[in-house]
């Protein structure tokens, strides 16, 4: 698990690349994984998830990717997450 915060750097990286469309798909295609519910808590099914911009708590300014719910994706708070963390290109 990552203890993380939501990062308000997304607006600065370019899209993911030209073979996905979203930073949810970027994440499923770094991982191998289908994004299937929030890494934050669990509940919300993958119709309500986006590719998040996070930062670790303790990790420095590493801006990482990783599915949360909308309502997640937005919290001002620090929280843990058991979703892995993907490298954003170009986020430190």
């Amino acid at each position: 698990m990552d203890y993380i915060k939501n990062s308000s750097e997304a607006t600065k990286l370019s899209k993911p690349s030209k073979e996905v469309k979203t930073w949810l798909e970027f994440w499923e295609q770094k991982t191998g994984k289908k994004a299937t519910r929030c890494g934050a808590d669990g509940r919300h099914s993958a119709e309500t998830l986006v590719g998040a911009h996070v930062k670790k708590v303790f990790g420095g300014n590493k801006v990482f990717i990783t599915p949360l719910c909308y309502c997640c994706s937005q919290r001002s708070d620090s929280f843990w997450v058991d979703t892995d963390l993907v490298r954003a290109p170009g986020g430190l």
